[in-house]
């Protein structure tokens, strides 16, 4: 495969991302909508899906705000396509910018200029983690809406505050700015020693698979906790006050310093634009998150 090819898939993969939910999305949906029990309830949920089946039929965005794509590359060492694989991230952006096409995003903080393509200084985002003696690359791409993304924090506790004092933080934020982000939400929580770690960490946990539970018995408890208790919250279907809040939960961690508990959240609203595309050395590639979806 050589980069134009490389490039063409990767445009396809954004579109797709865009205008398809994941497998897993999907199905906690429909079973939050199955367990659905009043008649307001059922009505949200019916247009929600009515609105995802257009957008798969039709190959248009889901929502208007189609977000600002951010990768995250984990990169084999002895990937063949470890030179060109940014040049070919960036472009794609830029030609499904144009094609779906997407609403341009990309806006320079001190001007105002919006460079229309999506693609602009330090975006799309592209965060890498080296994966040694492997020569596959697997690309996560979220397509990060503003509402959802106005929920984010990230912030360095004093230790004795630890878990007690980020459940006060996630309440906070969540009645203070849930209902702006198109609930019910999915949570990424990262805890760390610094303010960039637990941000870092916020994220990737939020690109877990839904419904997976940490390895740790302790963190998967916690996840479970959280869940639980921020429903209780009642912010509901698009703030309605009725149905789940909060669908799903992940939290990832690192050792912290000894004077610090750095906590980050990352949110997305119910509309998870969310893929993973797994390349290999020959150029095949499969998308284990949209199991039905053609792009070849």
């Amino acid at each position: 495969m050589n980069e134009q090819e490389l490039t063409r898939i990767l445009s396809r993969f954004v579109a797709l991302v865009s205008t398809r939910l994941p497998d897993d999305v999907i199905e906690i949906l429909r079973s939050a909508a199955a367990s659905a029990d009043d008649l307001e309830q059922k009505q949200l949920f019916r247009i929600m899906f009515d609105n995802l089946e257009r957008a798969r039929l039709e190959k248009i965005p889901i929502c208007q705000d189609t977000g600002t794509p951010y990768f995250h590359v984990r990169l084999g060492a002895n990937s063949p396509f470890m030179n060109c694989i940014e040049r070919c991230l960036r472009k794609a952006v830029e030609i499904a910018t144009s094609e779906i096409p997407l609403r341009p995003n990309a806006v320079d903080p001190f001007t105002g200029r919006n460079t229309g393509t999506n693609v602009g200084k330090n975006i799309p985002w592209i965060d890498y983690e080296l994966v040694p003696d492997s020569d596959k690359l697997e690309i996560f791409l979220h397509m990060a809406g503003g509402g959802s993304s106005l929920v984010g924090r990230s912030l360095v506790l004093k230790p004795l505050e630890r878990i007690e004092g980020m459940s006060e933080i996630l309440i906070d934020t969540l009645i203070n700015n849930g209902i702006n982000a198109c609930p019910p939400l999915f949570l990424g929580i990262g805890i760390g020693a610094t303010m960039e770690i637990s941000a870092i960490l916020a994220k990737r946990a939020l690109l877990k698979p839904v419904g997976e539970r940490s390895e740790d018995p302790r963190i998967a408890e916690l996840e479970e906790i959280l869940l639980e208790d921020l429903n209780r919250l009642a912010i509901g279907i698009q703030g309605m006050g009725f149905g789940k809040s909060i669908l799903d939960i992940h939290i990832e961690y690192s050792a912290r310093h000894p004077t610090t508990f750095a906590v980050g959240i990352s949110a997305n609203c119910w509309v998870f634009r969310r893929g993973v595309l797994v390349l290999y050395p020959n150029g095949e590639f499969e998308i284990p998150t949209h199991k039905e979806a053609d792009i070849s």
